[in-house]
């Protein structure tokens, strides 16, 4: 789908400019047409790119926005208001420009969809939803909630694994030092004797030798191992097997799934919540799922919607997803609030993504420690034996 920008008439020859979104210009006057107004001018909309907007100022702007609707404000009024308040500069662009689309005669839902890229495009659904209901206040505070959920769980995932990294940055700079510059001086004391260095100091000495000389190569071969990385993970091939490898692998299934699980069920919920349609709804959760072979799973779901059957029967049936999941949606579907179970079932995961997240720390604690001094241990046993070595010698 793709967005136009269009010029029409009404029967009384009034001018109505907006966007609205479809498959083509042709579609896009067919719509225009079944609505009684009469074509001018019909130009797609290029989707505008700016910088990165830091999310806490996305989620700011809707509660914010949402506020000044329930206080009453009309919608030019309520832009205004934040705009001249934001002080993040190129927000406060995109804003200014939200401001020129509604005041040009643009919906907010159609305006917020030139910037997707910024306000992501379960926003632009959500408020198309929310005028269409009448009911935009509350459902642009959902979505100002839904956001915030989801950056809340993005940064526990990132903050449980900062700890082991710092732990693991400590002891690989504690190896670096004893490589680089505490073996070579008992390796520079057996070569003043003369006598042969031990064999494992003298693989520690290598080792050492290596990085001192050549370390300079490692940061290098470790970046274009990164993105080579990253270019083979781009191919739909290599990235179908990884992302089928994760989700069979022991130490990762359960971690991987409940997460993906934890963003499809707060985003679908939040979009039928909302008035979304249920089709449009379960496609927008898809595009949330970062892992494709979940994404290969889903996709008889909209053909077994189509045709009747319900949600819950797919998810008990497909021998993919927890079971809990198809038992706790029929219950909801039985009565009637599909939207608040699936959003209920992913606060549930989001929890079974922490407690595992918690017991892989309390694991991976103890390892690296115990690891670190095996590596430590073993730099520290060389250095003493050979230290007993030149003992035996001048004895």
């Amino acid at each position: 789908m793709a967005y136009f920008q269009y010029q029409a008439r009404d029967a009384q020859g009034e001018t109505h400019r907006g966007i609205m979104e479809a498959m083509s210009e042709i579609e896009a006057a067919k719509k225009l047409k079944s609505s009684r107004l009469f074509p001018i001018a019909i130009k797609p909309v290029k989707r505008k790119r700016p910088r990165r907007v830091p999310e806490e100022h996305i989620i700011r702007f809707f509660f914010d926005l949402s506020d000044l609707f329930f206080a009453g404000l009309p919608v030019d009024r309520a832009l205004a208001l934040i705009s001249a308040n934001q002080n993040h500069k190129i927000f406060q662009r995109v804003l200014q420009d939200l401001l020129e689309e509604v005041q040009g005669g643009s919906d907010l839902s159609s305006a917020i969809g030139k910037y997707r890229d910024v306000f992501g495009d379960l926003s632009d659904h959500m408020i198309r939803a929310g005028e269409a209901s009448g009911t935009l206040a509350p459902i642009l505070r959902r979505l100002a909630q839904y956001l915030e959920q989801r950056r809340t769980f993005k940064q526990t995932l990132i903050s449980s694994m900062i700890y082991p990294l710092i732990l693991l940055s400590v002891s690989g700079i504690s190896m670096i030092i004893l490589l680089i510059y505490v073996i070579p001086k008992f390796a520079k004391i057996f070569e003043d004797l003369h006598q042969e260095v031990p064999f494992v100091t003298q693989v520690l000495l290598n080792i050492g030798v290596f990085l001192k000389e050549y370390g300079w190569i490692v940061p290098i071969l470790l970046g274009l191992f990164y993105w080579g990385g990253r270019i083979l993970y781009q191919q739909p091939k290599v990235r179908g097997r990884i992302d089928r490898l994760l989700l069979r692998l022991p130490l990762t299934s359960y971690l991987v799934l409940h997460s993906e699980l934890t963003r499809f069920c707060r985003t679908l919920g939040t979009m039928l919540e909302s008035g979304v349609p249920l089709l449009k709804a379960l496609s927008l959760g898809e595009e949330v799922l970062m892992n494709t072979a979940l994404r290969e799973a889903l996709t008889p779901l909209h053909r077994e919607i189509k045709i009747g059957h319900s949600m819950s029967n797919f998810f008990r049936s497909s021998g993919v997803f927890p079971g809990r999941m198809g038992t706790m949606l029929r219950i909801a579907e039985e009565q009637g609030n599909l939207g608040e179970g699936l959003i209920g079932l992913g606060d549930f995961f989001e929890k079974e993504v922490q407690r595992t997240l918690q017991r892989l720390l309390s694991l991976m604690e103890p390892f690296v420690i115990i690891l670190t001094a095996l590596v430590i241990g073993i730099m520290v046993i060389s250095m003493f034996s050979a230290i007993f070595g030149i003992n035996e010698i001048q004895f």
